[in-house]
């Protein structure tokens, strides 16, 4: 029987555009916009250009230092600060008129930096200029020594190099699993809220529910044919959002799909996010008739629901700082922290079964128990029928 209740909810659903749209065109479209978003916006290699204001006597070396930066442009102005609070400069210099000079006769001349910290792109000028004036002080230190024959390397007894692990598409894979995480997890909750509300609160309103429990239908057929509508269409956007996230990357962008690079581990990819992405919308799905069971009209019930969304992105945000080789077991065993640690150790190109039988094994157990408090609720009337 829980086959026919099934069947009865989907084809209710699925008749209905808006559910289509919500569940199945919208992700595609948003995935696709963001996917394209991150190759040409965030992963493009644009190269700035950074104004400068100087005064109109600012010592030549300083303007011959800044020459050397092809992605400063130097403005001359009478007022280099006030061109800058105009927002017509990123940064303003000023320093001794006769810095040269003091600088020749070891007088230690001063150079003033002024910067916007609230302005991304005056920081990253701000970077830029201090980095190349810290070059020149050593390069003046270095001559220095070198004319009173001293030697240089006494100032450097060891070199000090930075390398990454995760080499240069670092910063490429953090990007794609932070808006990965939003794509996939948050495809998943869009698919089920609407028809989650309609089939338990939805029914209380236009008072459909006691009718549908009056039939020799068992209780539980019922509960779990609408469960599986519900999580039937929160699988199927999920599905739909991992499949346009990977066949988007692959063949629509250059530098995510050089960065990602899933083709050798493709079928463990795929099959292991679907599947966890299947066991995180049953779970979301008996979440979800519990919130729905709580309301007496479907205006309620979207209040009791809205904040799901809110706490299902509290441990994106405390997983965002970390790397995926620092996410140990108990990252794979908490309820919706576990999907989006699965998501994340994916995209860095770390196959672990072991991660994934995790995943899996914690998202059932938690789904047995919201779901045996639903069923628990759906036995008793009040929650059934609401407020007669």
């Amino acid at each position: 029987m829980s086959w026919y209740v099934y069947k009865k909810e989907m084809l209710d659903a699925l008749r209905d555009r808006k559910t289509i749209l919500l569940t199945i065109l919208i992700p595609i479209l948003f995935n696709l916009a963001l996917v394209f978003f991150m190759d040409r916006v965030f992963l493009a290699e644009n190269e700035e250009t950074y104004q400068v204001a100087v005064s109109e006597s600012m010592d030549g070396q300083i303007v011959d230092w800044l020459g050397e930066l092809e992605s400063v442009e130097v403005v001359k102005d009478g007022s280099p600060l006030s061109l800058m609070e105009d927002a017509k400069a990123q940064l303003a210099i000023e320093t001794d008129s006769s810095f040269t000079e003091k600088l020749a006769n070891h007088e230690n001349p001063s150079i003033t930096i002024y910067g916007d910290p609230a302005s991304k792109k005056a920081s990253e000028a701000m970077d830029l200029v201090m980095g190349h004036f810290e070059l020149k002080r050593q390069e003046t230190i270095t001559g220095s020594l070198v004319n009173s024959e001293v030697d240089p390397s006494l100032l450097e007894p060891f070199t000090v190099v930075q390398e990454t692990i995760s080499g240069e598409d670092g910063m490429s894979l953090y990007m794609i699993a932070i808006f990965s995480q939003l794509i996939l997890v948050l495809g998943v909750i869009m698919g089920e809220l609407s028809i989650a509300n309609d089939l338990f609160a939805g029914e209380k309103e236009r008072k459909t529910m006691e009718a549908l429990i009056m039939t020799p239908v068992n209780r539980f057929h019922i509960i779990i044919g609408k469960w599986l509508a519900i999580s039937s269409l929160g699988i199927i956007s999920g599905i739909f959002s991992l499949l346009t996230f990977v066949l988007g990357v692959n063949y629509f962008t250059e530098k995510m799909a050089e960065a990602l690079n899933i083709n050798e581990n493709l079928f463990f990819f795929v099959t292991s996010l679907g599947t966890g992405l299947i066991f995180f919308a049953l779970l979301v799905g008996s979440l979800l008739m519990i919130f729905s069971l709580m309301a007496n009209t479907m205006k309620e019930g979207q209040n009791y629901m809205a904040p799901l969304t809110s706490v299902a992105m509290v441990p994106y945000f405390l997983l965002i700082g970390l790397s995926p080789n620092e996410l140990t077991a108990q990252y794979f065993l908490i309820p919706f922290m576990n999907i989006f640690a699965l998501i994340k150790q994916l995209i860095y190109g770390i196959y672990d079964v072991q991660s994934v039988l995790y995943v899996l094994g914690s998202s059932a157990l938690f789904v047995g128990i919201s779901f045996a408090i639903a069923y628990t609720m759906f036995q008793k009337s009040k929650w059934v029928l609401g407020k007669s």
